[in-house]
């Protein structure tokens, strides 16, 4: 991922595990942002805190780290946001199916 690359919101509709292997994660590297699945589900709800406690908040954003694997169930939408670094981000991504 190049300066100003990114990835939006998507999942991976034929796959059972998704995950990414990260080579090289310069400094200020976006997180990977995982969506909460049940948004489709607070249509009416109030709106949320800005400081809400983790299990409230519309989104999870997990830190990236070269030579980590991030493991997921490929159903949960996801993205990273764009690079806003100098120095390009690489990884690997892959999904498993086993049905």
């Amino acid at each position: 991922m190049p300066r100003h690359a990114s990835h939006g919101l998507h999942l991976h509709p034929l796959a059972t595990i998704s995950g990414t292997y990260y080579v090289r994660t310069p400094r200020g590297a976006s997180s990977l942002k995982f969506e909460d699945p049940r948004l489709a589900s607070f249509m009416a709800a109030p709106p949320r805190k800005p400081k809400c406690r983790p299990e409230n908040q519309a989104f999870v954003y997990y830190p990236v780290t070269a030579g980590n694997v991030v493991l997921f169930e490929s159903w949960l939408r996801h993205e990273v946001n764009a690079n806003r670094t100098d120095e390009e981000r690489v990884s690997v991504s892959f999904n498993f199916n086993w049905f």
